[in-house]
């Protein structure tokens, strides 16, 4: 009985410590920041795994500082290592201006952010620490300014 308590223990805590390497994490952090210098102060960056035959997602809070630190399977503990797609999401509209004349802002950031495949970013998390800045552009207006 002992023997068999220990071997179910022994599970149980490889299970939690991750041994089979797909769950392990490296810290990444940085900041965004818009083209004219400004920190991007709301919204959230999403890291996607590449390469992989089930994506792998990490995201992080953007703060008022610009400031963001990625979680995968818990609240900031990092991105998985390996080459990521980058997106990053500043405005959150519910509708559309048909619907809602006159109740939805024009966007902050240029939309190619908002997805993986047009974003245009693309960063390598390495063992170790990793700080990547990344820098977006404002939409354009409406009025094409």
């Amino acid at each position: 009985m002992r023997v068999l308590q220990s071997s179910v223990l022994a599970t149980i805590l490889l299970v939690l410590m991750g041994c089979t390497g797909e769950s392990r994490t490296e810290p990444v952090h940085g900041a965004v920041m818009l083209s004219d210098g400004q920190p991007l102060t709301e919204g959230t960056v999403e890291f996607e795994l590449i390469g992989t035959q089930n994506p792998v997602t990490a995201s992080g809070e953007i703060q008022a500082d610009g400031s963001y630190e990625l979680g995968t399977f818990a609240p900031k503990d990092g991105a998985v290592p390996g080459k990521h797609r980058v997106a990053v999401v500043s405005d959150f509209r519910i509708g559309t201006e048909q619907e809602r004349p006159g109740l939805v802002p024009e966007p902050l950031l240029d939309p190619r952010y908002r997805e993986f495949k047009t974003s245009g970013l693309e960063f390598e998390v390495s063992p170790g620490e990793n700080v990547y800045n990344i820098q977006v552009e404002y939409a354009k207006k409406k009025n094409g300014k």
